[in-house]
């Protein structure tokens, strides 16, 4: 299984907000398709992303180490984003 952007979002969502259910609310989604895209990305890598309790969650390790990884995948594809925002704007003043 390949991980999506979109289950790193998510991934994002929950250990900014601690929750499951908080993450859920924050992306207009219900929650039950976050716990399955987490339980779907735990069963893919095969580690533990989160250390579950009655309070909340917390990452693990891996989560905090899969976490980072997400930032930076967010963060590069804002770039390029702007990379290609500023090529356009140079091609546009050539017109």
């Amino acid at each position: 299984r390949r991980i999506k952007l979109r289950d790193l979002h998510i991934l994002l969502a929950v250990a900014r907000t601690g929750s499951m259910g908080k993450a859920a609310g924050e992306l207009a989604i219900t929650q039950p398709v976050i716990s399955k895209t987490i339980a779907d990305l735990e069963q893919a890598i095969g580690l533990p992303l989160f250390d579950r309790s009655p309070y909340g969650v917390e990452p693990t390790s891996y989560g905090r180490a899969m976490i980072t990884c997400g930032l930076s995948v967010f963060d590069d594809l804002r770039r390029g984003v702007q990379e290609l925002e500023f090529l356009l704007r140079q091609k546009l003043q050539t017109i």
